[in-house]
């Protein structure tokens, strides 16, 4: 995805990649997210590896155990890195560690702007966040509307808004600011929330 703005320097490089996953086990990720329903736990705010649970800044649920999922996830992630980082003119550095979490977004559900570098529950000093990768899946047809991510242009407000299509990756360099736009969920069921995974490459 680039426009002029993107061209001109104004925004920092990102990438999507459609049909990344492919069908069936974008669906068996699915089945498993709606199956584990009952553990997703309110997502926190972090600072430095202190999650506070603030829904005036974030709204949402998360899922940290993937299950037999995590490492197909974390290896076709890795897969990317060496391509990822030179797209985004990013020097190679060797990944010393993983993160990945199932996030939904139902009704009402957001995150005011941030960057991912130097956040997370997991957070260890000295291994920050470089690239997010996030993965979506749906129902279909989607039962929900809004819920793009907004990536900010540097040292302004404008914005270019990616959708979240089913079996889509997005990947972008950490410190990108970035937000989630407010998702309507209408009749409010976990099933029709807007799923994503984020995959972080730590180093």
């Amino acid at each position: 995805m680039r426009d002029p703005s993107f061209r001109a320097g104004r925004f920092l490089p990102h990438r999507v990649i459609s049909c990344w996953l492919g069908e069936e086990r974008a669906e068996s990720l699915l089945s498993y997210a709606l199956a584990e329903e009952a553990r997703f736990k309110p997502t926190k705010v972090s600072d430095d590896g202190k999650g506070l649970y603030d829904p005036t800044v974030r709204k949402s649920s998360v899922l940290k155990d993937l299950g037999p999922f995590a490492e197909i996830l974390r290896e076709k992630a890795l897969a990317l890195q060496t391509d990822l980082e030179a797209a985004f003119g990013m020097g190679h550095t060797p990944t010393k560690s993983t993160q990945i979490e199932l996030v939904a977004h139902g009704d009402g559900g957001f995150y005011q702007p941030h960057i991912d570098t130097f956040t997370g529950g997991e957070f260890t000093p000295g291994d920050s966040r470089r690239l997010s990768l996030i993965y979506y899946l749906h129902r279909r047809p989607r039962r929900f509307a809004g819920g793009r991510l907004r990536l900010f242009e540097l040292g302004g407000q404008q914005t270019i808004d990616v959708d979240p299509a089913h079996d889509s990756l997005l990947a972008f360099p950490s410190f990108a600011s970035h937000e989630v736009e407010l998702v309507s969920c209408p009749g409010g069921s976990f099933a029709d929330s807007r799923f994503a995974v984020n995959i972080w490459l730590n180093g």
